[in-house]
């Protein structure tokens, strides 16, 4: 017998089966080339798919092969095992990443804090806050978050609670319970998978729920390996070389050809299948081509390395898209170097060591749990304490939150003897209605509301209305979806059909609280940004669409549906826009990063000219009623030529269009003037 099949027989008789190491390569290394190079395999994220089913599979062999007193030693043994397979890796990725983070990644204003979903992953929770996130597995967002695939051990960690239960429970029942119980289960799954496929597809790629059934797909394959194992192995050699052609094949189509939108519902039905079947050749039959190039010596020692690889390549990638980017070849591998030195430490000095020590040591299951519970706590304790000095140990200039950042919370300057500005907040058809009512305020303006109708854009000049309502007595009343700009008019609202209720429920109660002396201000973006890529030797900037008449008319006939109660109405004139964001480009380690390279500055003849039709549509309007007025806030944000993010060391915008706080406290004597003016123009 050769030597290779003499160490498998060796390995098997051990309960380790070397194949399952090879997929465990194959899944890992799909899963890496896709996030470094997605076009060169468009389904390469389904290497996760291939995880599941090999969890389930090998977490049901080991548990199977083993009698157990009592449920209670079953479950003790088995959390044991998981917690030291799972917890040591991830607890010192997490801890190093969140560090990291702090260090160099800009705290974002305009999405949910990345960290918090590395706090939640120590509890294996994290998926569930993905589902609640503003951006889905696919979306540009999820790149820049360093904790994103962690996901994935949050569907394993939830499957892992229920199975202990539903193993012991089943195998004191007929033999075939099992395969009812988890069949069942997995078929309410993939059900559930296919309907929320359609309807929520964030909740269907990252909940248990719609990923039981893959897990379920390795347990089935375990507890039934006693048929499919005699089967094939008494089949004959061109039926075994056919079946295992067609699981790689499945496993090849679901590399090259999923499709984000109908995932993991039917889609992921390739890799699922094709890892089950690929999992039954190599245990049947072990002389085939495939079984021994799995079983090989680079393959096996990429699979013992695949969980650390799996948990340190993307917190690499992401930092690397922070700083210096990722765009070019060398950086490309040298990420992925840096990615495969890490996972070597990994499971070099943690991964190994500890599992060593658990299988040989005299600590009870019920001592490692505790121990578990203990790290997993005093991890949670020193990220929260990481996330508290974010200030204190950034390396980034946007730590001068005041001047980056356009905050609620920011104080008020001069604040007022005694005065206090009362937040009420709620959400309304996917938006929010947020309002600041002066409380004990010197009263020096009018008795009234501004009332802001914007997206992102109108909640940046939040500094500048809390400090008009402490200085005038006026109430703020702020309405905002992000993506649902109000009479953008390069674009009509009625084409924006996911803002639709939004829109109406917004419009209906300002026509009802709206009062007159009121103001009601359009803040908003009002250019677009060039591509991504822009052709060699053209401005990166691209030059204004004409506003389309249908806009004009649509604006027309809301502005005076507001104004009949005699509310004034006050139009943001477009504010300079850069390429580059600034908060990305201001540091020493990224303003090398290719995001970068349009810089933080732009032609003001250029900006000029591209904004001259929006500004004359907005003319128009203010010529029908005396109640519309425009502000121009360009002259303030660019006094020449060029214009510029920043002025001096201090930003006038935190990305490339959302005003900055320093930005705000620049403006503010021209926003109050505008807003006295209007307030006037109908008092």
């Amino acid at each position: 017998m050769e030597r290779s099949a003499v160490n498998r027989e060796e390995s098997v008789s051990a309960g380790h089966i070397p194949e399952i190491d090879g997929i465990r390569a194959l899944a890992v290394g799909t899963v890496i080339v896709f996030h470094l190079w997605p076009g060169a395999l468009p389904g390469g994220f389904t290497g996760v798919d291939m995880f599941f089913v090999v969890s389930g599979f090998v977490v049901t062999r080991s548990l199977l092969t083993r009698d157990f007193a009592s449920f209670r030693a079953l479950a003790l043994d088995f959390y044991a095992r998981r917690a030291v397979r799972i917890l040591p890796a991830l607890i010192v990725m997490l801890l190093a990443t969140l560090l990291a983070a702090q260090l160099f990644v800009p705290q974002g204003w305009l999405a949910r804090d990345p960290s918090h979903v590395g706090l939640a992953a120590l509890f294996g929770v994290s998926n569930l806050v993905l589902v609640n996130g503003a951006d889905g597995y696919f979306e540009p967002l999820a790149t820049l978050n360093p904790f994103t695939h962690t996901w994935s051990l949050g569907v394993e960690e939830q499957f892992y609670l229920a199975f202990p239960l539903l193993l012991y429970w089943s195998r004191r029942g007929p033999p075939a319970r099992m395969l009812w119980v988890i069949g069942g289960l997995s078929l309410l799954s993939l059900t559930l998978a296919a309907w929320f496929g359609a309807t929520q597809p964030r909740l269907a790629f990252y909940s248990i729920v719609c990923r039981f059934w893959e897990l379920g797909a390795g347990v089935l394959l375990c507890t039934a390996h006693a048929t499919w194992r005699a089967r094939l192995g008494a089949s004959s050699r061109p039926f075994r070389a056919v079946f295992a052609a067609v699981s790689v094949a499945a496993i090849a189509a679901g590399l090259g050809f999923a499709a984000p939108g109908f995932f993991p519902f039917p889609l992921a039905l390739l890799p699922v299948l094709g890892t089950a079947g690929l999992i039954a050749t190599v245990c049947s039959c072990p002389e085939l081509a495939i079984a021994r190039l799995l079983r090989s010596g680079p393959a096996t020692f990429t699979g013992r390395l695949s969980y650390s690889l799996y948990l340190w390549h993307w917190p690499v990638l992401v930092l690397f898209r922070w700083t210096v980017g990722l765009d070019s070849l060398a950086l490309q591998l040298a990420a992925l170097a840096v990615s495969v030195v890490l996972a070597h430490l990994s499971y070099r000095l943690v991964e190994r060591p500890l599992r060593t020590r658990a299988r040989h040591g005299k600590t009870a299951r019920g001592g490692i749990l505790r121990i578990a519970l203990g790290s997993v706590m005093l991890a949670f304790l020193t990220g929260t304490v990481l996330l508290g000095n974010r200030q204190h140990l950034s390396l980034s200039v946007t730590r001068d939150r005041a001047s980056w950042y356009a905050e609620p919370d920011r104080p008020l300057d001069p604040g007022p003897a005694n005065c206090a500005l009362r937040q009420e907040e709620a959400s309304i058809a996917g938006g929010s209605r947020i309002g600041w009512s002066p409380e004990n305020c010197r009263r020096a303006g009018p008795a009234s509301k501004i009332i802001v109708l914007g997206d992102s854009h109108g909640v940046a000049y939040t500094p500048n209305l809390r400090q008009f309502a402490a200085e005038s007595g006026a109430r703020i009343v702020v309405y905002f979806r992000a993506h649902c700009p109000f009479l953008e008019l390069l674009q009509t609202m009625a084409s924006r059909p996911g803002c639709r209720s939004f829109y109406k429920t917004a419009l209906d109660e300002v026509r009802a609280s709206a009062s007159a002396g009121d103001v009601i201000f359009f803040p908003g973006l009002r250019l677009h940004h060039a591509p991504a890529a822009p052709a060699a030797g053209r401005d990166p900037l691209r030059p204004a669409e004409a506003v389309p008449p249908e806009a004009i008319d649509e604006a027309l006939a809301l502005l005076r549906l507001l104004g009949r109660k005699g509310a004034a109405m006050l139009f943001e004139a477009p504010k300079p826009l850069f390429q580059s964001p600034a908060y990305r480009c201001a540091d020493w380690f990224n303003r090398n990063n290719p995001v970068c390279r349009a810089g933080l500055a732009a032609g003001r003849n250029e900006l000029l000219a591209r904004r001259r039709s929006v500004v004359a549509a907005m003319r128009t309007l203010a010529d029908a009623a005396p109640a519309i007025s425009v502000w121009d806030p360009f002259a303030d944000l660019c006094p020449e030529d060029p214009c510029r993010a920043m002025r001096g060391d201090k930003p006038l915008f935190f990305d490339g269009d959302h005003l900055s706080g320093y930005g705000n406290s620049l403006l503010y004597p021209a926003f109050r003037r505008a807003l006295l003016s209007a307030h006037r123009s109908v008092g």
